[in-house]
């Protein structure tokens, strides 16, 4: 069962309960005893009806305001002498182009614009930092972590080796592990390249988080990005 309605132009007349709009169309006084051919008899049940140019249909929004029917209204729009107008939304980043309904303008919303930019660009740098480096090692590059132990340990073998270099007069050599457990003999020269490498490594990556911080405006900045100003601000610090 359904509702049938019985408009005659936009006011609703009569309801009625049938099987279906089919059979009430066919015979629509056996539903509706003072149905005149002029009604329309639909399945809709209209909030706004409307009635213009011989059919019926519900109104717009715009229609809605001229007949002062309250609407809710979208970012963009204003009523004013019973005309729905709406402002186009400017080009640009749609995620911060925020409407001020007082003033009906558009605006950038510069505050969540940097403060997202700047989440994206310690995210990036965390994320590259995690990873650590890719150091050269006899034509194969091989990834050397970061993390705190790792430079403590670059550190601690790399100063074991100029003691004993300085207060025992020997040139030794000890075996680095790289992440993929690929070792390396190195001598004392061995370890202070990769802890250079490694020290200007991690000050290409603050100094590239600080280019985009103070010396470019919010963007889409993406990985990719990132990496490649930043190996342009490593080769310089490599070649210092």
């Amino acid at each position: 069962m359904k509702t049938i309605n019985f408009y005659k132009k936009e006011k609703l007349i009569f309801s009625v309960y049938a099987e279906s709009l089919e059979d009430v169309l066919k015979s629509p006084l056996s539903y509706f005893q003072d149905f005149k051919n002029d009604m329309v008899i639909t399945d809709v049940t209209y909030k706004y009806p409307i009635f213009i140019n011989g059919k019926l249909r519900e109104m717009t929004r715009a229609e809605q305001v001229e007949n002062e029917i309250e609407i809710q209204l979208e970012d963009g729009e204003f009523i004013e002498n019973k005309k729905l107008i709406k402002v186009p939304k400017p080009q640009g980043d749609d995620k911060y182009l925020v409407w001020n309904k007082e003033k009906r303008f558009w605006y950038l919303d510069t505050e969540k614009q940097r403060k997202d930019y700047f989440e994206r660009i310690d995210n990036i740098k965390a994320e590259i930092l995690d990873y650590g480096f890719d150091y050269k090692v006899d034509s194969t590059e091989h990834r050397q972590r970061c993390r705190d132990k790792d430079i403590i340990w670059i550190a601690m073998t790399a100063l074991l080796l100029f003691l004993v270099k300085t207060f025992l007069g020997k040139e030794i050599k000890k075996t680095w592990y790289f992440e993929d457990d690929y070792g390396k003999e190195m001598d004392l020269m061995g370890f202070v390249q990769l802890m250079f490498f490694g020290s200007t490594f991690i000050q290409s990556v603050y100094d590239t988080e600080n280019h985009f911080k103070t010396k470019e405006n919010p963007k889409e900045l993406t990985k990719t990005d990132f990496e490649k100003k930043r190996k342009e601000i490593h080769i310089k610090l490599a070649n210092m």
